[in-house]
């Protein structure tokens, strides 16, 4: 529950503090929890301490996405934010490592032992991670879309240009990219002001169901049951002694880790719709496998079949890896508009967490009183998001961050299309022309007029599409990709993802 807090704090700080600092907060108190837990002399302490590295996974979880959302080009946004779960499973694959090796080197002391060695080690280790993520967050740039929205224009286009490669601050990309973003800033000002009520307008509400109901059916999906209760559901099995569900774990953890490369590829190459829709489809199949297989080996005695289902438990491991894994947090990363974008990645993110929580709490007594059969009710879960997938959730690849209002076009507190166009193909023309900013007169256009003179505007740019790198697509992602400098970003969510990674490998 420290997490659902952590979000929930995060939601106001990312706003006030920026994300880069929200995300260092969350290190510093990581790193804290760390030390406490490895430390403690009696319960209270370390329940106080799990709190306190819970508080900071929320913060986390809920900052590192939507800074990487808001700094990338629109043309690879999506794999560069499901690098945030590839770090999480490289968390848990290396913390599942240590977690064998540990066992194996202390198997002959209690690991229960208040005062022992095994769980202080493994708790102890996390303060490396933690650690790691304030060394490399420290040189990293503010977010430029949080910058443009409190007026800091200069830095917010040296950032762009930092991010994007360029040693010249006018640039002609760098200037059309920042001023896209300061139009679509001066547009959110002017439709009112960011409070909590903002969330439940028209235009917006949907895309708050759409974060909470996607956070929702990630847990439900039951991967967090594999996660925690991994060891026990392959001990059951019975395919060998203690050590062979230490390797199983560790394999499955592997799994988890190099499917969600794919996935990486996926997110570009075959849109966010698809990979909600195949992704939950190939889960319910995976789960009915485990149930069908496992239900023969546990109640009839065919060794083999336990076999069949830990093949299934892997097949899970992967559908998830490669869709749900990482595309509910990019998807949730870049639907909000600006002025709210912080609030309704936040409440998202205590939807994500909450249900962590519940599901944690019940399994254990669920298994104990259906036995199997509880692969079942994920199953079902996997079957109904997949219906939801195909019928709620729009596509959102190709677009930028500005433009979802076209995107979630349900709404009549959205500004028509051609008007948002317009703003941005404005403020990237009279910036190309040597002004610092569009005449007074030049600010709203209105009916047939407008259109026309919108048409004029684009043909005298020779189209936006070979200047602005945020309308790259996909093909042309690879060479602009080797040009600007994400690679910097993603070094800096190394150590926190891997934080993430190392408290749920801790947790389970």
């Amino acid at each position: 529950m420290g997490c659902v807090v952590g979000a929930a704090a995060v939601s106001l700080l990312a706003d006030l503090i920026g994300r880069k600092f929200s995300i260092i907060l969350g290190g510093i108190i990581y790193t804290a929890g760390g030390c406490l837990q490895a430390a403690a002399v009696n319960l209270p302490v370390f329940v106080f301490a799990r709190a306190l590295s819970g508080v900071s996974v929320g913060i986390m979880s809920m900052c590192v996405p939507l800074y990487i959302a808001e700094t990338s080009p629109t043309a690879i946004r999506g794999r560069l934010t499901t690098v945030y779960q590839l770090m999480i499973t490289f968390g848990i694959l290396i913390a599942s490592c240590l977690n064998g090796i540990i066992i194996s080197l202390t198997k002959d002391e209690d690991p229960l032992e208040p005062y022992g060695r095994p769980w202080r080690i493994a708790f102890a280790l996390q303060v490396v991670p933690g650690l790691t993520l304030l060394v490399l967050m420290l040189p990293m740039p503010r977010s430029p879309r949080w910058l443009a929205e409190k007026g800091f224009h200069a830095q917010g286009q040296s950032v762009i240009a930092r991010l994007r490669g360029f040693e010249d601050e006018d640039d002609d990309e760098v200037v059309v990219e920042y001023r896209s973003i300061v139009a679509g800033v001066e547009y959110e000002r002017r439709i009112g002001k960011a409070g909590w009520a903002q969330l439940f307008q028209p235009g917006v509400r949907r895309r708050l169901a759409l974060g909470v109901v996607n956070q929702f059916f990630q847990q439900w999906t039951g991967i967090n049951v594999i996660l925690y209760y991994g060891y026990d559901l392959f001990k059951k099995l019975d395919l060998g002694d203690v050590n062979s569900s230490v390797v199983f774990i560790i394999i499955n953890a592997f799994i988890n880790f190099a499917f969600t490369l794919p996935g990486m590829w996926g997110v570009e190459r075959l849109g966010r719709r698809p990979l909600f829709i195949y992704g939950g489809m190939a889960m319910c199949i995976s789960y009915l496998v485990i149930f069908t297989f496992g239900l023969m080996a546990r109640e009839f005695g065919y060794r083999n079949a336990a076999w069949v289902a830990v093949l299934g438990i892997y097949a899970f491991t992967i559908s998830f890896a490669c869709t749900w894994g990482p595309v509910v947090w990019t998807y949730q990363s870049e639907i909000f508009p600006l002025r709210i974008r912080a609030k309704g990645t936040g409440l998202s993110t205590m939807s994500n967490w909450l249900w962590n929580a519940v599901i944690a709490l019940i399994q254990p007594s669920i298994e104990t009183h259906l036995s199997t059969a509880f692969y079942l009710i994920f199953a079902g879960t996997c079957f109904v998001m997949t219906v939801y997938a195909w019928k709620f959730i729009p596509e959102t690849r190709g677009k930028t961050l500005e433009e979802m209002d076209e995107v979630f076009k349900d709404s009549e507190a959205v500004l028509p299309s051609e008007h948002v166009e317009w703003s941005a193909t404005v403020a990237a023309l009279f910036s190309l022309r040597g002004f610092r900013s569009p005449p007074p007169n030049s600010r709203h256009v209105e009916g047939q007029e407008g259109g026309a003179s919108l048409t004029r505007m684009k043909d005298s740019l020779g189209s936006l599409s070979t200047l602005a790198p945020a309308s790259l697509g996909p093909s042309s992602a690879a060479p602009y990709f080797g040009r600007c400098r994400q690679d910097l970003l993603q070094l800096g969510f190394v150590g926190g993802q891997t934080a993430l990674g190392f408290s749920t490998a801790c947790r389970g």
